[in-house]
């Protein structure tokens, strides 16, 4: 995990907590990013340290404190998302409240900071005053960009697996949870189940995530009255087990998704991992099959894609190893769930190659286990959350920001490219393909955040995301499988309360890629007009970048072309040209346009279509060999044209 900016850190205080006592101190800080282990807790004020003896922490509802000197790496001390800690100091005064804070954890190693607990405020956190995106020119100086493009029916790249449109749930937070099903996880929520069927999602990735190193998978079966709960080490939580493989399985059922199972190899063994294969795959006349069928499923579930771990290759994963040790736990895996089945498809830990040299840390990682692995695996994933912790910034210049999001999809392609190119290096003979199971924007948390979950998505992040799937039909041919994360209420496509619910603007995007046929054609630009940007986080600095996205798609028969344009300019509108080669007569039948009057406006349980989809009116009329658009800026279009028979 990439180090946690300062200005975040300072925020962990409890504003106006500070409270001087005869006897020393004390303050509260309150987590609000993720859950942490602490193994080593330093104190300091006014630049003198603290002796360990002489503090203690607490959390809310503990009964009693925790010598700060006991916290260590064999005896760490578990600090959860919103719940209360005090830091108690006995026989030293509280000085100038200028306190210097040094917490190393196992997820994310040494957090060092420093703050005013009391006089007056950093200069720091005034400059946290939200900015306004004004970028509306006046109609006069709006000139329309003007493009030229061109699709050929015969330039086809090659067919778009429909599971690079597939999502993620994990138990965390309020995902399944009041997020999916009820609190109790005793039912669906109907609202929430209205909203994911309406998105008709090709695949689902479950249960996690970092969830999954440190789940075991019987715990969730059975009798709902009988199953264990458990506490998850992966988020410090409770889990009741209430939604688990049946539950999820009757789940993607309901809204038509083929399930992804990630099994636990962190805490897990190989031997538990193929009884889950079995017990999902098997007739009811095997062990498994049996066991499966006495809890109300006779009939096999047949769940082809099963991951083998999930991001080992961090610190804060439950069972977090080498590349070298995880090979040798990847073949043992694999060995044993193909013994189950040898029908399934096998998902390799991967990882992120975000540069083009020799010593990438993710570039090391992939070469080793595509080297000992290859023969056991059919696909080969990597996460990656743009810009990452390491581009959270206290405030962005609007426009700046809107460029580089706008643009980062280009740069998550050529990491694509990178492991593609890899893959084909080692194992030329095995059809080894990339599955992209985690990705999406993140950014920083806004203020009042419970979590670094929880984010305010707008207009902008919509198009982040349609560039994503453009991106996506553009590499069909070794991007088969990606999965946004998450579906609900985490980084979340949709967002529900206690009553009701409402999507995200990302969540329209995938809406409209339904329209998307099944074969990606290249598409030819010219006289687009272009703009560069600086790095953020781990988004590379790039030239170049066209304000104009352009994907296509066609059916076998070419009486179907679908076209999926993005307008990155938040101010001008484009109009565009496109001219269509070797198809048949065709017209103009649907089209489908996501804009708002401003890219930073959001949904909310207040307006909840502030941000949303729209059909337009056509007039259906022959292309005659091109067509003519007006794509309103920061915007997304979807057109239908059909053979005009």
């Amino acid at each position: 995990m990439p180090a946690i900016p300062e200005f975040l850190l300072r925020k962990l205080y409890l504003p106006g907590s500070l409270q001087s006592t005869p006897e020393g101190f004390s303050f509260v800080i309150k987590n609000t990013f993720a859950p942490a282990s602490i193994e080593g807790f330093q104190l300091a004020v006014d630049d003198q340290d603290i002796p360990l003896e002489a503090v203690t922490l607490r959390l809310e509802g503990q009964p009693d404190p925790t010598p700060a000197h006991w916290v260590s790496a064999s005896t760490p001390f578990s600090l959860p998302v919103n719940v209360a800690l005090t830091v108690s100091v006995a026989s030293h005064p509280a000085g100038n409240g200028r306190l210097r804070i040094r917490v190393h954890t196992h997820e994310a190693g040494l957090l060092d900071f420093t703050l005013q607990a009391s006089g007056s405020a950093p200069a720091a956190a005034a400059a946290a005053a939200p900015r306004r995106f004004a970028l509306r020119l006046p109609r006069f100086l709006q000139r329309p960009m003007q493009v030229e493009a061109s699709v050929d029916a015969d330039q086809v790249i090659g067919p778009i697996h429909p599971h690079v449109y597939g999502h993620f749930i994990e138990h965390l937070e309020n995902c399944i949870y009041g997020g999916i099903w009820n609190e109790d996880g005793s039912a669906l929520r109907p609202d929430t189940l209205r909203l994911i069927r309406d998105l008709r999602p090709s695949v689902i990735r479950y249960p996690g995530g970092n969830f999954a190193s440190g789940y075991h998978w019987e715990d969730g079966i059975g009798p709902r009255s009988q199953r264990p709960a458990r506490f998850d080490p992966a988020w410090q939580s409770h889990e009741s087990n209430q939604v688990g493989t049946d539950e999820f399985m009757e789940f993607c059922a309901q809204v038509g998704a083929e399930p992804f199972l990630v099994v636990n190899d962190g805490s897990g063994t190989p031997e538990e991992a193929a009884r889950w294969v079995a017990y999902c795959n098997e007739p009811p006349t095997g062990e498994q099959g049996r066991r499966r069928a006495a809890n109300g499923h006779p009939q096999p579930y047949n769940v082809r894609l099963w991951g083998v771990g999930n991001e080992v290759w961090g610190q804060w994963q439950v069972g977090h190893t080498s590349a070298e040790e995880y090979a040798e736990r990847l073949n043992a895996f694999a060995a044993a769930m193909r013994a189950a089945d040898p029908n399934i498809q096998i998902v390799a830990v991967g990882d992120k190659v975000l540069s083009d040299q020799a010593n990438d840390p993710g570039r090391l990682w992939n070469e080793t286990v595509l080297s000992r692995c290859a023969d056991q695996i059919d696909y080969l994933s990597f996460h990656l959350y743009q810009p990452d912790q390491s581009g959270w910034q206290e405030s962005y210049d609007p426009d700046a920001l809107h460029h580089i999001v706008c643009a980062a999809p280009l740069d998550a392609e050529v990491i694509i490219q990178r492991i593609a190119s890899q893959i084909q290096r080692a194992a030329p003979r095995r059809k080894i393909q990339i599955a992209f199971d985690e990705w999406n924007l993140w950014l920083t948390p806004p203020p009042g955040a419970s979590s670094m979950h929880k984010l305010n998505y707008n207009l902008r992040d919509a198009l982040y995301v349609a560039g994503m799937l453009n991106v996506f039909q553009r590499q069909c041919k070794t991007l088969t499988l990606a999965n946004l994360a998450q579906m609900v209420n985490v980084l979340p496509l949709i967002v529900t309360n206690e009553r009701k619910s409402y999507a995200t603007p990302l969540y329209y995007p995938f809406w409209m890629a339904q329209n998307m046929e099944k074969l990606a054609l290249r598409v030819e630009m010219k006289k687009v007009p272009t703009y560069s940007t600086q790095a953020l986080g781990n988004i590379a600095a790039l030239s170049n970048v066209p304000y104009l996205d352009i994907a296509a798609t066609r059916d076998e028969a070419r009486s179907r072309l679908v076209l999926s344009f993005i307008n990155r300019h938040p101010a001008k509108r484009a109009h565009i040209n496109v001219n269509f080669e070797h198809f048949s007569s065709l017209k103009a039948s649907k089209a489908w346009v996501l804009n708002a009057p401003n890219p930073s406006l959001v949904n909310s349980f207040d307006e909840p279509h502030a941000v949303r989809s729209r059909e337009i009116e056509l007039t259906k009329t022959r292309a005659r060999g091109h067509i003519r658009l007006d794509l309103p800026p920061a915007s997304l279009s979807v057109m239908l044209l059909t053979a005009d028979e």
